[in-house]
């Protein structure tokens, strides 16, 4: 990495906190002609000074306010230098849709190919999976830290900065060379050679550790035990002259959670990806059909056709990986031409990491099992899920009138009521009501009569 990484640093919101100003010591100042309020605190700059001059880290604003930070807060809070700053233009933004953060064209287009860590208030999902996709796709370490408004920057945000940059700062933990050592049939192939080169250029944007349990995960750790176990895999994968990939997708997917922070769930997907590399399936991969969510097969599947669905599980599962906040992922499966559609459903278990993942076949989750159970079991046990998710038939089933023994023939249900639902004494459109005989009493007390509708 060429330079120190930028370090951008917002105002309203991280330095200018929006609750308790005056409880926490913050001294405000009012705005020339304005009535805006600008609450800040020297100790913001003490502990910013103290990150400046560790040098590990280039200290710049990202902020609407751009160089009046120089003039007017910085001086504020007892900065020791003036600061560069990237130019933040609202116009630049364009058209701004919900749930975007108009910032992030102006900060995208100032930073360029540096590596970064951005400290906003505003920070979207969005901007998470631009910053993520950079790190995988480009190798440039980037961190995004958002910071909750109402409290404003803590020592805590400044530290994991510190981590960050000391890690991001040194020499890869793990090389090319060295994973292809562990794998020496791949020694000499070009391509399994460019994935290893993808994969220590990716852990060194990352942190050294993160938490993961009650301990922590390192990055190097991380990257030895992917690639012993799905280098040949992947390495097939990107030979393969079609079809998806799986093995692929779920290593990043364990290299983004990393990132996150979330030790567990990239350790989760790491196993997955292992999973589904070590299946006698690995690197038999079938492209799903012109439609990426609904998958067409014939009357009798053979067992050809479970790689397609496993193809459908497994591209659901890469997309549900992408983002924690994603619940579940829908696809469908239709068998015949003229059958049904069933839905298969792939939910996560938990939202904050995915660690756990489920799958559901069936409009009414008629079969459910584990993701990692589909993993081990290979195409046979997709295909079977489907089967018997589809091999069921409708019970009729015997309606009881409020006490009352219905039978098939003296019972006829309006399509528009259900006589469960209706209250003491109330008929259904169109019918008549008859009383039979005097078995229950009623909310008042007084002996009621058991009707039937006609």
């Amino acid at each position: 990495m060429a330079g120190r990484p930028w370090v951008l640093v917002d105002i309203d919101g991280v330095l200018n906190p929006e609750k308790n100003q005056a409880e926490r010591g913050f001294t405000p100042y009012r705005l020339k002609g304005e009535e805006y309020l600008v609450w800040l605190h020297p100790e913001h700059g003490r502990m910013l000074n103290e990150l400046d001059r560790e040098g590990l880290v280039d200290l710049r604003w990202g902020t609407t306010w751009n160089d009046a930070a120089n003039r007017m807060v910085g001086p504020a809070i007892g900065l020791d230098r003036r600061w560069e700053f990237v130019n933040i233009d609202r116009a630049a933004a364009g058209p701004v849709r919900f749930g975007h953060n108009w910032k992030a064209v102006s900060v995208r287009e100032g930073v360029g190919d540096q590596a970064f860590a951005w400290l906003d208030d505003a920070i979207t999902e969005p901007d998470r999976l631009w910053a993520e996709d950079r790190v995988l796709d480009e190798g440039i370490p980037t961190l995004l830290m958002p910071i909750d408004r109402n409290v404003g920057l803590q020592p805590a945000h400044l530290e994991e900065v510190r981590h960050w940059a000391q890690s991001v700062s040194e020499p890869s933990p793990v090389s090319a060379g060295q994973l292809l050592r562990r794998t020496p049939d791949l020694a000499a192939d070009p391509v399994a050679a460019g994935r290893a080169e993808w994969l220590a250029r990716t852990v060194a944007a990352l942190p050294d550790t993160v938490a993961a349990g009650n301990g922590v995960v390192s990055r190097s750790e991380l990257a030895l035990s992917v690639w012993d176990r799905t280098g040949h895999a992947v390495t097939a994968e990107y030979k393969a002259s079609r079809g998806g990939r799986p093995v692929d997708d779920f290593v990043r997917q364990s290299l983004r959670r990393y990132g996150r922070g979330q030790g567990d769930a990239a350790v989760a997907w790491a196993d997955r990806a292992a999973l589904r590399a070590s299946a006698p399936h690995a690197g038999h991969v079938r492209p799903v059909g012109p439609h990426e969510h609904r998958l067409v097969l014939p009357a009798q599947p053979s067992r050809e056709h479970g790689y397609q669905v496993q193809a459908l599980i497994d591209s659901a599962a890469a997309v549900i990986g992408t983002n924690p906040e994603w619940q579940r992922v829908q696809k469908s499966v239709q068998v015949g031409a003229d059958g049904p559609t069933m839905l298969v459903n792939l939910r996560a278990d938990r939202k904050t990491t995915s660690t756990g993942l489920t799958l559901a076949f069936g409009n009414a989750g008629a079969v459910e099992r584990p993701y990692e159970e589909l993993l081990r079991g290979g195409p046979e046990a997709a295909l079977e899920a489907v089967r018997t998710a589809t091999d069921y038939e409708i019970e009729p089933l015997q309606q009881v009138v409020r006490g009352a023994q219905a039978d098939a023939q003296g019972l006829r249900l309006s399509p528009l009521t259900d006589p469960a639902l209706l209250p003491p004494g109330a008929a259904r459109p169109g019918t008549t009501v008859r009383a039979e005989n005097s078995r229950w009493t009623g909310t008042t007390g007084q002996q009621n009569t058991t009707r039937t509708m006609e």
